[in-house]
C-alpha cells in the first residue's frame, strides 16, 4: 500500500518578533514568551523593503533565553536588576519604545500569565552570511574550490 504521508523535513523556525537590524542585533524581547531555548537554530528577520537592498533574516545561534519581569518602575532579567543601558539595547533590537518595556506587566490588559515575557539573546551563526559571501562561496563550488579566472580585455581604448 503506498502512503502519500511525507516525513516532515526539520524546519528551522523563525523568532516570534522582528528585530530592527539583522547585522547589528543580539537580543529580542518577546512578550509573549518564545518556543526556542539555548542551543537551538532559527532565523531572526527584520521588516525592512527588498528595496533597501538589505539582507532581512539571518540565521542566528540562540545563546540565552532569560525571564523579564516589570514592576512598572524596575525591571529584572532572570530576577536580577537590569541597567539602564542594557534596557536601551534591548528596545534598540526589537524596535519598541522603552516604555513599552516598563509597561509590560502583570496586571495590563496586554499581558498573559500563560506565557510570560523573555528576551532571547543569539549570536550569528556565521558571521559573514550575507548574500554577496553565500554567492561567492556557491562560486567556488562550482569552480572545484579554485576561485574564477579573471579575463582583462586588453586592446585600444576608444
Amino acid at each position: 500500500m503506498l502512503s502519500l504521508k511525507h516525513p516532515k523535513r526539520r524546519k528551522i523556525e523563525r523568532l516570534p518578533n522582528h528585530v530592527r537590524d539583522v547585522l547589528t542585533a543580539s537580543c529580542l524581547f518577546c512578550p509573549y514568551g518564545a518556543d526556542v531555548k539555548v542551543g537551538d537554530l532559527a532565523y531572526a528577520f527584520d521588516e525592512k523593503t527588498n528595496l533597501g537592498r538589505q539582507q532581512r533574516d539571518r540565521l542566528v545561534e540562540v545563546t540565552g533565553v532569560k525571564s523579564f519581569r516589570s514592576t512598572g518602575r524596575l525591571i529584572t532579567i532572570d530576577l536580577k536588576i537590569t541597567r539602564e543601558s542594557d534596557l536601551m539595547r534591548i528596545a534598540e533590537d526589537s524596535e519598541v519604545p522603552l516604555e513599552t518595556l516598563y509597561e509590560h506587566r502583570s496586571g495590563n490588559a496586554t499581558y498573559i500569565d500563560e506565557r510570560p515575557p523573555v528576551v532571547v539573546y543569539f549570536k550569528p551563526r556565521k558571521e559573514d552570511d550575507t548574500v554577496a559571501a553565500k554567492s561567492r562561496e556557491q562560486e567556488r563550488q562550482e569552480a572545484g574550490g579554485k576561485p574564477r579566472p579573471t579575463y582583462i580585455r586588453k586592446g585600444r581604448k576608444y
